[in-house]
């Protein structure tokens, strides 16, 4: 999941349970500007959480640990005991931190770069960095040096891999995904394949190698965000709109391209979601039939969506996203085996 897509996942979380909120919340130049002192509020703490997106982050850990259970259980004699034995915990331990390091930088560097738009939008105009309580120099600066400390401590207590696989994913998110927003809707994609990284950090972190449950959960991540992100965006088109982002949900006013890739990246998902069992053979079968029962259902909430584009449909299809991931992956964990049967 990218940090964008998680953040107003969460917030549509936050909308369920109120619906009378109405899911009101989404989800930068020089460095001389300085803070605004009559935007003066909130303390300097809360404004460095907000910009590192904590509980984004923090959702976002979760798949990074999918991945890091699914190495561990895919390994000749692996099993999830093994995740409590001091080799593989402090390993966890370690790149759950630096990920999280990362993932903060990340998030700073991405409000840095976009605070003039989020200054346009309504649910955007509060954060720090567009409300002046916030230096965007030192936001840039914080941004960099988290980086390169993020990097630097999985190199030393993780391993390369897993290092190089991460710095991808905050090379693609802040250098190309975040800048190509402004320019073409395809940016989604781009926003899609750093979202899909985080369980492959895990797994290499736990395996030091490329195998073929990281392709297979790569897939379906990747696969998985297109309508996750294309429901959100359809709820909040008009906010990007008046920020100026070509989104395909801005561009396309009758919804009807909106709703052909809805239900054709959902659809595509029904056979990847089966690839971890059917095709490289490290999940039981009770993975298959759960990853079959969820993605139909997940395709019936894609198809309501299509037929309809209401707000209130595209909400459904939001609360059924950030159910249908965790389910699959809890699952795929937990009936996971060393490829080939033993």
């Amino acid at each position: 999941m990218s940090l964008d897509e998680g953040a107003l996942a969460d917030q549509q979380i936050e909308d369920a349970k109120n619906p009378s909120a109405c899911a009101d919340s989404l989800a930068e130049g020089a460095g001389g500007e300085g803070v605004k002192p009559e935007a003066a509020g909130g303390t300097l703490l809360n404004d460095l959480v907000e910009m590192s997106k904590l509980r984004i982050n923090l959702l976002a850990l979760v798949t990074v640990f999918a991945g890091f259970a699914l190495g561990v259980c895919t390994s000749p004699q692996g099993s999830l005991s093994q995740l409590l034995s001091p080799r593989y915990g402090w390993l966890l331990l370690h790149v759950l931190a630096g990920s999280f390091i990362l993932a903060s930088a990340s998030s700073i560097l991405n409000q840095y770069i976009e605070r003039d738009a989020d200054a346009l939008m309504d649910r955007t105009s509060s954060r720090p960095l567009p409300a002046g309580r916030f230096s965007p120099a030192l936001a840039r600066f914080l941004g960099m040096v988290l980086s390169l400390a993020g990097l630097v401590y999985l190199v030393i207590l993780v391993n390369p891999l897993c290092a190089a696989v991460s710095a991808v994913t905050t090379g693609v998110y802040v250098f190309f995904y975040t800048p190509l927003k402004r320019v073409t809707s395809f940016a989604l994609l781009v926003g899609a394949f750093a979202g899909a990284l985080p369980p492959v950090i895990g797994l290499t972190a736990a395996t030091g190698e490329f195998v073929s449950a990281g392709w297979s959960i790569f897939t379906i991540q990747f696969i998985w965000q297109i309508p996750h992100f294309l429901a959100i965006a359809w709820m909040y088109r008009e906010d990007y709109g008046r920020a100026g982002f070509p989104m395909l949900t801005v561009v396309d006013k009758e919804g009807s391209a909106t709703a052909m890739r809805v239900v054709g990246w959902t659809l595509a998902l029904v056979p990847a979601s089966l690839m971890p069992a059917a095709v490289f053979g490290f999940a039981e079968d009770f993975y298959f039939w759960t990853a079959l029962g969820s993605s139909l259902v997940f395709l019936a909430f894609a198809a309501w969506f299509g037929v309809t584009r209401t707000r209130e449909t595209a909400r459904w299809l939001v609360l059924a996203s950030v159910v249908y991931l965790p389910v699959l992956f809890i699952v795929l964990v937990l009936t996971a085996k060393v490829p080939g049967g033993v």
